[in-house]
């Protein structure tokens, strides 16, 4: 039997000299690790905190700002009622003037006429000149007290007016100041309007209402942020905020399905003055 090595010719076999060494590397794969969020997101717990401590913050500017207002209208008022009373003593003082140099011109035109009086008597008798005299100045003196009593009057009515004035002129003043005293504290508060707007949204009836808040360009985008945390509470809150330039300063108007609320510091202020304006009125 031949050997299978002779079926080949010598020429036909062909010795590969070129050999290749090929090199394997075997990298095991890495399991995947999952990422856990444990250490990044908070708690049940931890959010109530939060949200708590913020209401509560909210809460005690709030009630800061409720003082301060409180307290800038009762100075007012303290100062009103001192100017008042001042008011009043010096019209005393001119009344009981006016009153006392009515009388002593009326003794003195009294004496007067009884000396004429007496004189004349002298000449045409004694007693009969003495008794007309006495009823000249009776009636002289009688016209006097008639005339400084309307006068007295006249001046009572004229210092009630100019009392009245003057306590409308303090109070329209207090209210002036109290206007730039709180928009001086709404410009430097980093919560802006939200000092006005919470008391007022927490009464607001959210179920199937739409809210459109009106303010000025400057307070647009604190007020914005200030409602999409409102919205993180109240999940079916639906809202809008537009700027209306034509607002006061620090201005806003609410606007709901059933009413119109009107936070204008100036038209609130207007509001207290007309009601002391009709107190005074009323004393």
């Amino acid at each position: 039997m031949l050997s299978s090595r002779k079926f080949f010719k010598n020429a036909e076999v062909v010795e590969e000299k070129n050999i290749k060494k090929i090199e394997t590397t075997h990298i095991p794969k890495k399991k995947k690790q999952e990422i856990s969020h444990e250490n990044q997101d908070l708690s049940v717990s931890d959010l109530k905190q939060i949200e708590h401590d913020f209401y509560q913050s909210q809460k005690r500017k709030q009630e800061m700002f409720d003082q301060s207002l409180q307290k800038t209208r009762d100075d007012y008022l303290l100062m009103i009622k001192k100017e008042k009373q001042k008011f009043f003593h010096e019209l005393l003082r001119l009344k009981e003037e006016v009153l006392q140099k009515s009388l002593e011109e009326g003794e003195q035109i009294k004496q007067e006429a009884y000396l004429a009086g007496v004189k004349e008597g002298q000449l045409d008798g004694f007693e009969s000149g003495k008794e007309s005299g006495f009823d000249a100045g009776l009636k002289e003196a009688e016209s006097l007290k008639q005339n400084a009593l309307s006068i007295i009057e006249q001046t009572n009515e004229a210092m009630n007016a100019y009392q009245k004035e003057k306590q409308e002129d303090f109070i329209k003043a207090s209210a002036l100041m109290a206007e730039n005293i709180i928009n001086q504290e709404l410009s430097l508060s980093e919560d802006k309007l939200k000092l006005l707007l919470q008391p007022v949204l927490n009464k607001v009836e959210k179920a199937d209402n739409f809210i459109t808040i009106f303010v000025t360009k400057d307070n647009l985008e604190n007020t914005n942020l200030y409602m999409e945390k409102m919205k993180e509470q109240f999940a079916g809150l639906k809202f809008a905020v537009l700027v209306d330039e034509a607002l006061e300063t620090n201005g806003c108007v609410i606007e709901t399905n059933y009413e119109v609320i009107d936070l204008q510091i100036k038209k609130q202020l207007d509001a207290m003055v007309k009601d002391l304006m009709k107190e005074n009125d009323d004393d």
